[in-house]
């Protein structure tokens, strides 16, 4: 038997059957898997009985070649983070996390930095008193992981490097920022030099590192645009989370 382990984040939970579960998790070492907890739902069974929606855990499964429903057999929790259950608003990031990472994410591919990366933001989430920033972050950086974030350096079309405090325009479709001279009269959509500035310091920023910055709504209504668009291209279709985030 092929024995797995890793450490994880719990993504979903549901029941199997009457005394066992079914949970989804985004693993370090091979991406999203379904493990089966067999008798999880006994009165006195451990490994399943305190794993909850965001848990940050270690775990091991035996890997079922063919299947992809796998077979949990031990589990260690490291992290709860249990501002995600006292605090409405968390709560509602930390559920868009999770469709975030279920619909972005395919089954057994491994990202090791994505993970760190939702990681962090878990951790700083749970911290923070205004998710938004923290939200914007992760949006951005999950979109530059997966490949689907588009350079915020140089115009897609010409190649020449974006001016500072010049405004810059995008389209998904395009897959790319374009310069003035180039954006012509397609419709693309305006990105500030402020809001450009501010992606790319998100994009690459800890979450340590966004407790003190600072964004006006405007600034914020123009990034979460931006990485709307770019998410709702790659899924073709909008995030169902989206209507409980301010």
């Amino acid at each position: 038997m092929n024995f797995c382990k890793t450490k994880a984040i719990t993504l979903k939970r549901r029941d199997y059957s009457n005394t066992s579960q079914i949970a989804t998790f985004y693993t370090l070492d091979y991406g999203k898997v379904q493990t089966l907890a067999k008798g999880s739902k006994r009165i006195g069974k451990k490994v399943l009985g305190s794993i909850d929606l965001l848990c940050y855990s270690e775990l091991i499964f035996i890997k079922r070649e063919g299947s992809g429903l796998h077979v949990l057999t031990e589990w260690e929790l490291l992290e709860d983070f249990p501002a995600f259950r006292k605090n409405l608003e968390k709560f509602y990031a930390g559920c868009y996390v999770v469709e975030l990472v279920g619909e972005l994410t395919e089954e057994e591919e491994k990202n090791e930095p994505l993970f760190l990366c939702i990681l962090d933001a878990l951790c700083g989430l749970s911290g923070t008193k205004n998710p938004t920033v923290n939200l914007l972050a992760l949006e951005l950086q999950m979109l530059k992981h997966l490949g689907y974030l588009p350079s915020l350096e140089e115009c897609v079309c010409c190649d020449g490097r974006l001016l500072q405090g010049s405004d810059a325009f995008y389209s998904p479709v395009h897959r790319g920022l374009l310069c003035k001279s180039c954006s012509g009269e397609d419709g693309y959509k305006r990105l500030s030099p402020g809001a450009l500035q501010a992606a790319k310091f998100l994009v690459s920023s800890k979450a340590a590192g966004l407790g003190r910055l600072r964004l006006s709504p405007y600034l914020c209504g123009e990034l979460r645009g931006l990485s709307a668009d770019y998410l709702s291209f790659a899924l073709n279709k909008p995030m169902d989370m989206w209507k409980y985030l301010r």
